[in-house]
């Protein structure tokens, strides 16, 4: 799956000026002012995605803009917008549009991000932050991604899986660091990870937890050991996605 994807975004980079994206407006949606440090509050960020490659069908009829003005008014931290087409179901006009909605919470592309250039075009797109990933950016392409992000104001977040990428991440001035409860390869599902990983990240730095928490439960269980919280499968399956937020979110 990762080669096929790879492979797709190899195409849409051959489809980008490079002269037109260098020159795009600075963000101006802080993620750090969505997110605390110290890990005495927990903001909840929601990922809008139709599908998964591991989940299936989750909202294909997804209503974006709807969806998106329906959450920012009962307050969460930032919409996490997946962008990959071919298993997420997404797309790069969906970053666009929320962007043209004019919503108030920073927007932070999910998808796969190999060349800076990409990190201009999300800009351009809208977004005020992006997943950066160190099995995707060895060594010093990691922090030169960082500092791309930042000439254009945007506050990347390093996602990690395990220990080595913790590591990765732990050596660049990343701000903020999320933790990826799935395993890419088996697309197994453990909460431990954050567990096991947010307690090396000093408090500094913020951590957001990100994908399978879907219970109330599960967002008690990171509380205290995290700043956020990515919120996605469960509360879009539910008939109401935003009385599903208030239930995760727990008193």
């Amino acid at each position: 799956m990762l080669e096929q994807i790879l492979q797709d975004k190899r195409a849409e980079l051959a489809q980008l000026d490079e002269r037109l994206l260098r020159n795009v407006r600075p963000s101006t949606r802080d993620l750090r002012y969505s997110i605390g440090t110290g890990r005495e509050s927990l903001s909840l960020f929601v990922e809008l995605k139709r599908r998964d490659p591991w989940e299936g069908e989750i909202r294909p009829d997804l209503d974006l803009p709807t969806l998106a003005a329906r959450l920012e008014e009962v307050g969460i931290g930032a919409f996490v917008v997946a962008t990959e087409s071919r298993y997420w179901g997404g797309s790069r006009e969906d970053l666009a549009g929320l962007e043209r909605l004019g919503v108030q919470v920073p927007l932070l592309r999910h998808d796969f991000i190999v060349e800076e250039l990409q990190i201009y075009d999300s800009r351009r797109l809208g977004a005020d932050s992006l997943f950066l990933r160190p099995a995707l950016l060895p060594g010093e392409r990691l922090q030169t991604a960082l500092r791309v992000a930042r000439s254009t104001h945007m506050v990347a977040v390093v996602l990690v899986a395990n220990a080595l990428e913790l590591d990765a991440a732990l050596a660049t001035d990343a701000p903020i660091i999320g933790i990826s409860n799935r395993d890419f390869d088996s697309g197994r599902l453990d909460l431990e990870t954050t567990l096991q990983l947010a307690p090396r990240i000093p408090a500094s730095r913020s951590v957001l937890s990100c994908f399978g928490i879907r219970s109330a439960a599960d967002v008690r269980a990171v509380r205290g050991h995290v700043d956020a919280v990515c919120l996605g499968t469960a509360l879009l399956r539910a008939a109401d996605p935003v009385a599903e937020l208030a239930q995760l979110a727990g008193p």
